[in-house]
Protein backbone atom coordinates (compact mmCIF):
# COMPACT_ATOMS: atom_id res chain seq x y z
CA UNK A 1 0.00 0.00 0.00
CA UNK A 2 1.80 2.99 -0.96
CA UNK A 3 1.40 6.94 -0.20
CA UNK A 4 -1.48 7.97 -1.86
CA UNK A 5 -3.81 5.14 -0.61
CA UNK A 6 -2.84 5.51 3.38
CA UNK A 7 -3.71 9.14 2.83
CA UNK A 8 -6.70 8.16 0.98
CA UNK A 9 -7.67 6.07 4.00
CA UNK A 10 -6.79 8.70 6.22
CA UNK A 11 -9.01 11.14 4.89
CA UNK A 12 -11.75 9.01 5.37
CA UNK A 13 -11.61 8.92 9.06
CA UNK A 14 -10.55 12.51 10.48
CA UNK A 15 -13.58 13.39 10.29
CA UNK A 16 -13.67 13.33 14.36
CA UNK A 17 -9.65 13.78 14.71
CA UNK A 18 -8.97 16.72 16.97
CA UNK A 19 -11.93 18.69 18.14
CA UNK A 20 -14.24 20.72 16.64
CA UNK A 21 -11.83 24.06 16.09
CA UNK A 22 -10.12 22.32 12.97
CA UNK A 23 -11.79 22.50 9.33
CA UNK A 24 -11.44 19.73 7.25
CA UNK A 25 -9.20 21.36 5.38
CA UNK A 26 -6.45 21.34 7.64
CA UNK A 27 -7.17 18.02 8.55
CA UNK A 28 -6.10 16.50 5.10
CA UNK A 29 -2.91 19.05 5.37
CA UNK A 30 -2.25 17.56 8.61
CA UNK A 31 -3.04 13.85 7.16
CA UNK A 32 -0.61 14.88 3.81
CA UNK A 33 2.27 15.83 6.71
CA UNK A 34 2.16 12.99 8.48
CA UNK A 35 1.93 10.44 5.64
CA UNK A 36 4.93 11.76 4.52
CA UNK A 37 6.87 11.98 7.46
CA UNK A 38 5.81 8.42 8.03
CA UNK A 39 7.04 7.68 4.39
CA UNK A 40 10.32 9.53 4.84
CA UNK A 41 11.24 7.54 7.86
CA UNK A 42 10.57 4.45 5.71
CA UNK A 43 12.80 5.39 3.43
CA UNK A 44 16.16 5.77 6.10
CA UNK A 45 15.86 1.59 6.45
CA UNK A 46 18.77 1.15 4.69
CA UNK A 47 21.03 3.82 7.05
CA UNK A 48 19.38 2.57 10.40
CA UNK A 49 18.96 -0.86 11.06
CA UNK A 50 16.70 -0.17 14.17
CA UNK A 51 14.01 1.11 11.28
CA UNK A 52 14.12 -2.32 9.56
CA UNK A 53 10.47 -3.53 11.00
CA UNK A 54 8.79 0.70 10.62
CA UNK A 55 6.03 0.37 8.14
CA UNK A 56 3.92 3.66 7.55
CA UNK A 57 0.81 1.31 7.20
CA UNK A 58 1.37 -0.34 10.75
CA UNK A 59 2.85 2.37 12.69
CA UNK A 60 1.20 5.85 11.46
CA UNK A 61 -2.35 5.94 13.87
CA UNK A 62 -4.45 7.96 11.43
CA UNK A 63 -7.52 8.33 14.09
CA UNK A 64 -4.74 10.26 16.35
CA UNK A 65 -2.38 12.14 13.97
CA UNK A 66 0.83 10.06 15.68
CA UNK A 67 3.83 7.72 14.79
CA UNK A 68 4.99 5.26 17.12
CA UNK A 69 7.37 2.67 16.55
CA UNK A 70 9.61 0.10 19.17
CA UNK A 71 12.21 -1.81 17.43
CA UNK A 72 13.94 -4.18 20.10
CA UNK A 73 12.19 -2.75 23.54
CA UNK A 74 11.40 -3.86 26.89
CA UNK A 75 9.12 -2.73 29.70
CA UNK A 76 11.00 -0.02 31.81
CA UNK A 77 12.82 -0.98 34.72
CA UNK A 78 12.10 2.59 36.70
CA UNK A 79 9.04 4.63 37.61
CA UNK A 80 7.96 8.26 37.17
CA UNK A 81 8.03 10.63 33.91
CA UNK A 82 7.59 9.69 30.59
CA UNK A 83 9.77 7.10 30.00
CA UNK A 84 8.37 4.80 32.74
CA UNK A 85 5.05 5.07 30.48
CA UNK A 86 6.85 3.76 27.17
CA UNK A 87 8.94 1.41 26.34
CA UNK A 88 12.63 1.03 27.10
CA UNK A 89 15.29 0.39 23.61
CA UNK A 90 17.53 -2.59 24.63
CA UNK A 91 21.43 -1.80 23.78
CA UNK A 92 20.57 -1.75 19.52
CA UNK A 93 16.45 -0.96 20.33
CA UNK A 94 14.47 2.39 19.28
CA UNK A 95 11.44 4.05 20.68
CA UNK A 96 9.84 7.10 19.04
CA UNK A 97 6.46 9.15 19.15
CA UNK A 98 5.66 11.69 16.96
CA UNK A 99 2.12 13.60 16.92
CA UNK A 100 -0.25 16.53 15.89
CA UNK A 101 -2.29 17.69 18.16
CA UNK A 102 -4.21 20.83 19.95
CA UNK A 103 -2.00 23.06 21.72
CA UNK A 104 -4.69 23.03 24.39
CA UNK A 105 -4.02 19.15 25.70
CA UNK A 106 -2.78 18.40 28.79
CA UNK A 107 -1.70 14.78 28.30
CA UNK A 108 1.17 14.03 30.26
CA UNK A 109 2.86 12.96 27.12
CA UNK A 110 2.46 16.31 25.07
CA UNK A 111 3.32 18.26 28.18
CA UNK A 112 7.00 17.06 28.33
CA UNK A 113 9.59 20.13 29.66
CA UNK A 114 12.51 18.28 28.64
CA UNK A 115 11.42 19.04 24.77
CA UNK A 116 11.72 21.39 22.51
CA UNK A 117 8.08 22.86 21.34
CA UNK A 118 7.33 22.03 17.78
CA UNK A 119 4.39 23.75 15.63
CA UNK A 120 3.02 22.72 12.93
CA UNK A 121 0.09 24.76 10.77
CA UNK A 122 -2.03 25.54 14.01
CA UNK A 123 -0.86 22.21 15.79
CA UNK A 124 1.57 21.17 18.71
CA UNK A 125 3.97 18.71 17.62
CA UNK A 126 5.19 15.76 20.18
CA UNK A 127 8.49 14.08 19.09
CA UNK A 128 9.70 11.94 21.84
CA UNK A 129 12.72 9.63 21.51
CA UNK A 130 14.30 6.66 23.02
CA UNK A 131 17.55 4.89 21.15
CA UNK A 132 19.46 2.08 22.45
CA UNK A 133 23.26 2.95 23.33
CA UNK A 134 25.13 0.73 20.83
CA UNK A 135 22.61 1.82 17.82
CA UNK A 136 23.61 4.58 15.27
CA UNK A 137 21.65 7.76 16.54
CA UNK A 138 18.81 8.23 14.21
CA UNK A 139 17.54 11.80 16.37
CA UNK A 140 18.97 14.21 13.75
CA UNK A 141 17.43 12.44 11.01
CA UNK A 142 13.86 12.43 12.21
CA UNK A 143 14.45 16.21 13.17
CA UNK A 144 15.14 17.11 9.75
CA UNK A 145 12.74 15.01 8.07
CA UNK A 146 9.97 17.23 10.50
CA UNK A 147 11.57 20.07 9.69
CA UNK A 148 11.13 19.23 5.89
CA UNK A 149 7.93 18.57 6.29
CA UNK A 150 7.51 22.27 7.88
CA UNK A 151 7.44 21.29 11.62
CA UNK A 152 9.22 24.50 13.14
CA UNK A 153 10.07 25.32 16.57
CA UNK A 154 6.90 27.22 17.68
CA UNK A 155 7.36 31.23 18.54
CA UNK A 156 7.21 32.27 21.83
CA UNK A 157 3.43 33.53 21.61
CA UNK A 158 2.39 30.35 20.79
CA UNK A 159 4.35 28.65 23.56
CA UNK A 160 1.95 29.70 26.20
Amino acid sequence: MGHKTVLAGACLLLVGVGGGSVDAKNLKAHARSMAGIAEDIAALKGDFPQLSDFSPQKHWNVDRLSIEYAFRTHTPRHSGGWTAAVPSPDDDGLWFYIDLHDPASTAQIHTQPMEPSRCLNGRRVTFLILEGGATKSVRSSLAAILEKHGVKFCEEKERL
